[in-house]
């Protein structure tokens, strides 16, 4: 792990440690990545291990306290990803325009973002000296692209005719106690229909080694020049889908007493069907991939509404930005829950996506550009909410836009990146009666 700044007057600059030496044991066990590090550290009994680092064509060893590295002053390189031999007919990175950020080029198949970030991945690049790790660090739940349980199948929808057979590899992982959170993108006429039922089924045959399962319609963009031909989800076949997710949503409860198999938002949206109630949810283990992130945002909102029960001081006009495919469901719940808070008035804009297309309808992926345009072109609002989502850790946008740079393009209003609307009225009456209060006493 190679030391890329020392924080100056910090332990590690104090005990002698450099930019550029490179971390690899503490207290005599092998360090090689920063899951390495966090799992020595977390079971060291010793409260000041040696960390030796090799510098220059020598080594040197210094002793520091067993914590981590930013506490210790220690900023290390990120480490390198491990990317993705598959070549997936559907493959969305495959699928995008030139000039956005760097990173969305990246195919990482790499179990370690699996366990920390729940990233999914394929299980078609781990060695046996990878499964001994996983076992070994107990690198659990971890996020699984089954897909379809066919291997024939499987592999020429990965691509990859070396790809390895899924079951015994999850079976590997059950032996180990590893459980899984899976998913199926679902590719019409290709994993659909009598397929999926044989996936569905033998992934309940695996018992409780998997945690969840999302079945969720393939992504398609209008940049798809030059790739496979794959069908879209239509609302018939969303229907379909939803009706076989709904069949064997039962047969898991049976077996298992809890929800286990879940269909994404997208698919109730698609087939124009009502979402399931916000108790079918369990405890959302697979929000983050857009199942049950409606139902969420509706609870969440029932619940935050009562801290503006008693309305605000002053009139307020908000506009919340999203795409085309949650606007009616969002406009519904807003209305739902805020329809009665004095002075408030908020309304919901539709964006269609021109960056990937009008067939990509999730507010995640809509771009700045896009945000801004929508907002410039939109009745004039106190406050404009955009998706906290589009935004990545360095709050930036997918076409690499911050909040201020899409505010000023659009030139109209306070554009605020939040998913938490009522804490954003909050925010902006408290703001308005201070500077009133403000006023007044000047």
């Amino acid at each position: 792990m190679l030391v890329r700044r020392i924080e100056p007057g910090s332990e590690a600059a104090l005990a002698g440690v450099q930019s550029d030496d490179d971390l690899v044991a503490v207290a005599g066990q092998a360090v090689g990545d920063s899951l390495d590090l966090a799992f020595v550290l977390g079971w060291l009994d010793e409260e000041l291990p040696p960390w030796e680092f090799v510098r220059g064509v020598g080594r040197a060893s210094v002793v520091l306290p067993a914590r981590g590295p930013e506490e210790l002053g220690i900023e290390f390189a990120p480490d390198a990803v491990r990317t993705c031999g598959n070549r997936c007919t559907f493959c969305f990175v495959d699928q995008l325009p030139r000039g956005l950020r760097p990173s969305l080029y990246v195919r990482d198949e790499d179990y370690r973002l699996s366990f920390t970030l729940g990233n999914y991945l394929t299980l078609t690049n781990l060695s046996d000296a990878d499964y001994e790790r996983i076992a070994r660090q107990r690198l659990s739940p971890l996020y699984v692209s089954v897909h379809v349980t066919d291997d024939a199948v499987r592999r020429r929808m990965l691509g990859n005719a070396d790809a390895p057979a899924i079951l015994p590899s999850l079976e590997r992982l059950a032996a180990d106690g590893i459980r899984v959170h899976t998913q199926i993108v679902v590719c019409p006429g290709v994993n659909g229909g009598a397929v999926l039922e044989d996936t569905l089924g033998d992934l309940l045959a695996l018992g409780e080694t998997v945690f969840s399962i999302a079945v969720v319609p393939v992504g398609l963009t209008a940049h798809r020049e030059g790739l496979p031909v794959v069908e879209a989800v239509t609302r018939e076949r969303a229907e379909a889908l939803l009706d076989s997710v709904e069949r064997w949503q039962r047969r898991f409860e049976e077996a298992r007493g809890e929800p286990v198999v879940f269909a994404a938002d997208e698919l109730y949206l698609r087939a124009e069907r009502e979402l399931p109630p916000h108790d079918r949810y369990g405890e959302f283990p697979q929000i983050e991939n857009g199942v049950g992130l409606l139902r969420s945002f509706e609870a969440d909102l029932a619940t935050r509404a009562a801290d503006l029960e008693d309305g605000i001081a002053s009139p307020l006009s908000v506009a919340v930005v999203t795409g085309t495919a949650a606007a009616v469901f969002l406009s519904r719940a807003i209305d739902a829950a805020l329809a009665d808070v004095r002075n408030l008035d908020v309304r919901v804009i539709a964006v269609e996506n021109g960056l990937f297309g009008p067939s990509v309808t999730v507010a995640g992926l809509l771009p700045g550009g896009d945000l801004a345009a929508a907002i410039a072109a939109a009745a004039p609002a106190d406050l404009f909410l955009i998706p906290g989502e589009v935004l990545n850790e360095d709050g930036l946008t997918l076409d690499g836009m911050t909040v201020d740079e899409i505010a000023a393009k659009a030139g109209k209003g306070d554009v605020v990146a939040t998913d938490d609307l009522v804490g954003a009225v909050l925010d902006r009456a408290g703001a308005r009666s201070s500077a009133a209060g403000e006023g007044e006493v000047a």
